[in-house]
């Protein structure tokens, strides 16, 4: 039975990962690095089936507002981009705040959603997964310089079907 839990642990990241690269040229890049993500998270932290059941609702529901405060900073920073000189310092001010208070939400969503990780996998896996996002992106990174650094004959022109 133990030896089913950990080959599924293996297996459904992987199959996340393979649906995402099979799909063809039209879609979504952020589902495909979802899935991978999905992948190393579950790899990462040795998630069992039973684990992964639990986590994924509650870390998808963190992530996604997460997203949403991420997303408010974006359009702040954008903001600034293109209308720095015409902005008031009572408008800076106020994007200033917005920005603190969009800082301390996400701190203290790491700290409610941690508290219910916890429960499920562990302080251990926990404090590991703060990281592993960073960990992620690097990783993805250094994969996507790989390729383009990569063989020049093995590249496709830019909108090009593979």
């Amino acid at each position: 039975m133990r030896m089913i839990q950990k080959l599924a642990a293996i297996l459904i990241p992987l199959l996340f990962a393979t649906t995402a690269f099979a799909q063809g040229p039209g879609d979504d890049k952020e589902d495909k690095i979802e899935a991978l993500k999905v992948g190393f998270i579950t790899k990462e932290l040795n998630l069992t089936t039973a684990e992964a059941e639990k986590f994924w609702p509650i870390y998808n529901e963190m992530d996604g507002k997460m997203k949403e405060l991420r997303q408010d900073c974006r359009k702040i920073n954008k903001e600034l981009r293109e209308s720095e000189d015409k902005m008031t310092n009572d408008d800076a001010k106020k994007k200033l705040a917005t920005l603190f208070e969009n800082d301390q939400k996400e701190l203290d969503l790491k700290k409610e959603y941690s508290e219910k990780f916890i429960k499920i996998i562990g302080e251990k896996r926990t404090l590991k997964l703060l990281s592993l996002e960073h960990e992620f992106r690097r990783v993805l990174l250094e994969r996507l310089k790989e390729r383009r650094e990569g063989d020049p004959h093995d590249r496709k022109p830019h909108g090009s079907k593979p």
